[in-house]
């Protein structure tokens, strides 16, 4: 169950980064947000429990997957905290599509560590 859910939200960051990729204004970080969270704490739930299994865990890639998945999150939400702040002096959100394009991104290259580094 636990990796169902992780995979479930990788698939909210990067389908809501996919899905938003065309767009200039109007941007949406729900998805990514909550999907961060997802990531991060059935992550380490994973790494808990097969530990716990005493089943081998490189270390020092589960502490790259966590750091990532960290800096995903505070990436959103500094997207979402200066979008407040533009929407709602008036100006348009546009600056904040490189926190989107930035979390879109770093979910990918966290997909090529998980897969590529044995």
């Amino acid at each position: 169950m636990l990796i169902i859910a992780h995979l479930i939200g990788l698939a909210a960051i990067i389908g809501a980064f996919i899905q938003q990729m065309p767009r200039r204004s109007g941007f949406e970080f729900a998805p990514m947000f909550v999907g961060s969270i997802v990531q991060l704490v059935t992550g380490a739930a994973l790494i808990a429990v097969d530990k716990g299994q005493g089943l081998a865990i490189i270390d020092a890639k589960m502490v790259v997957k966590i750091s990532v998945t960290l800096v995903i999150l505070a990436t959103v939400i500094v997207g979402v905290v200066r979008q407040r702040r533009l929407v709602g002096a008036g100006g348009s959100d546009k600056p904040v599509l490189w926190f989107l394009r930035a979390a879109g991104i770093l979910a990918i290259a966290n997909v090529v560590v998980a897969v590529v580094w044995h």
